[in-house]
């Protein structure tokens, strides 16, 4: 390329490079939310908005440790200037009807997903175990949580019922 024409070879890649750039968008006004490293806090967040406002949704799967890890959700308000997340105590109500369940480290929150049937969300603990006779089966169990953080039913669709602990 002749000297002459090299300022105007070099303006498509400036035009690349502008494009290109990185930046950061709001850095002043970032919140920062935080948790207990050792439960997992964080490990799965999902955005949700419901009639009181917007929310973080934190998974904290391993919840409870070193104890036992059944795991849980926080919900962490965005509109206001607190960053405190509160914990919504799902393991204890996550319960399937006529099932011996063994809820131990079942790992509740590793997985969150909106639920546009009910406008709430779902949250999974994959480790949830069944007990049949001597024997347990780890099928695992969601959650259906309600817009206003209550549960209003928990799943497990591989679990079976059963009489004196023998499945069926």
């Amino acid at each position: 390329i002749s000297p002459e024409l090299t300022p105007v070879a070099n303006l498509p890649l400036l035009c690349i490079l502008n494009c290109c750039m990185a930046y950061n968008v709001g850095l002043p006004e970032a919140k920062i939310f935080s948790g207990p490293s050792s439960e997992q806090f964080g490990y799965a967040v999902q955005q949700f908005l419901n009639p009181k406002g917007n929310w973080l949704l934190v998974g904290s799967p391993w919840s409870g440790f070193p104890e036992n890890r059944m795991g849980d959700v926080y919900k962490c308000p965005v509109d206001l200037s607190t960053a405190t997340c509160e914990k919504l105590n799902l393991q204890t109500s996550t319960s399937i009807p006529n099932v011996t369940e063994m809820k131990t480290n079942m790992s509740l929150g590793l997985t969150l997903t909106r639920n546009v049937g009910t406008g709430g969300f779902l949250t999974c603990g994959p480790l949830w175990a069944q007990q049949c006779g001597s024997q347990y089966y780890t099928t695992g169990v969601c959650s259906d949580v309600s817009p206003d953080f209550q549960l209003l039913a928990s799943f497990s669709p591989a679990a079976q019922s059963g009489v004196n602990s023998i499945c069926q």
